[in-house]
């Protein structure tokens, strides 16, 4: 039995390792292309700016450089791209963090009411649950930007901290709006989760009995569900995650965050930075990020197939 749960295991880890490598070889290759290349159009024709070889060349020198170790040691405006890839990760990390502690601590609690309303008005409460959910997300961050400016510019307090900046990163008080920002979509994805998951569980037997015997909702939910309800939310991780991570370069940018989503807007558009350096601190976030949501999604189907076994179909 302990020979046939290992060999599992290593398939499992030698799979994701191979996962892992594709992932990592398709990044290095990709960012290879030299920011500068373009394609350009003239009488229907469609013409490249470089030589196809030189393309190449360039990808194939990307390979060795991250073969060798050596994207850290590369200076850009003065710093190594090791030392900015240091700063500018701690910032992001610190918002994907707490954005995302927020958006659970708001996404439960939001499921839960939203569930009680599933038979008094549940068209009201399902398009309250889906409008977040379709509008984009760059208008989403645009309109807590909007208000933050209003606030700021009326010396408006928020939270009990004073009128807070819009823009910069001098601070912790210059993070607020970038984490409720980036936490507005998956605190709406999670209320949908977690309002779904309870209201098909009410529909099973055993709730009914429990229902029956005189439990009362809170009761129900916090001894038969909150499991399956964190289960649910464990599952939707994945999809959570990367509407965080699609969202933190715009956040970043508009609010002036200067972590690694400002940074990698920078090396691809602005013309201060060769596009050489440009490129390899480029490719070397676009790996870091790649990377380390590839190990978030892999914690999170740990957390859900293994230390919260069976959960779901109870």
């Amino acid at each position: 039995m302990k020979a046939e749960i290992l060999k599992v295991v290593t398939k499992k880890v030698l799979m994701n390792i191979l996962i892992l490598l594709v992932i990592v070889f398709l990044v290095i290759a990709v960012t290879g292309i030299p920011l500068d290349f373009d394609i350009v159009s003239y009488n229907g024709k469609h013409t490249p700016n470089m030589n196809v070889d030189g393309v190449i060349e360039n990808i194939r020198n990307n390979f060795k450089i991250f073969l060798r170790g050596e994207e850290f040691n590369i200076k850009v405006q003065g710093e190594t791209i090791g030392q900015l890839l240091l700063k500018t990760a701690t910032k992001s990390l610190f918002i994907l963090f707490f954005g995302t502690l927020l958006a659970v601590v708001i996404g439960i609690p939001k499921g839960i009411i939203d569930s009680r309303k599933r038979e008094r008005s549940g068209t009201i409460k399902l398009l309250q649950s889906l409008i977040p959910l379709s509008i984009p997300d760059i208008l989403t961050i645009v309109l807590v930007q909007m208000g933050a400016i209003y606030l700021y510019n009326n010396g408006i307090s928020l939270l009990g901290l004073g009128p807070l900046p819009a823009l910069g990163d001098e601070g912790f008080v210059n993070a607020i709006y970038p984490i409720i920002s980036i936490s507005i979509l998956p605190a709406a994805y999670i209320a949908r989760i977690t309002a779904t998951t309870i209201e098909e569980n009410f529909e099973k037997p055993y709730i009914l009995a429990a229902r029956g015997k005189g439990c009362s909702r809170v009761q129900i939910i916090k001894n038969h569900m909150i499991k399956s309800i964190i289960y649910g939310v464990l599952s939707g991780f994945p999809t959570v995650m990367g509407i965080m991570f699609s969202s933190l370069i715009i956040v970043e940018r508009l609010f002036y965050f200067r972590g690694m989503g400002f940074y990698m807007i920078l090396f691809y558009t602005t013309d201060l930075i060769p596009p050489y350096e440009g490129g390899i601190a480029f490719t070397t976030f676009i790996l870091f990020l790649a990377i380390f949501y590839y190990f978030i999604f892999l914690i999170f189907n740990v957390l859900k197939d293994i230390i919260l076994p069976k959960t779901k179909f109870h």
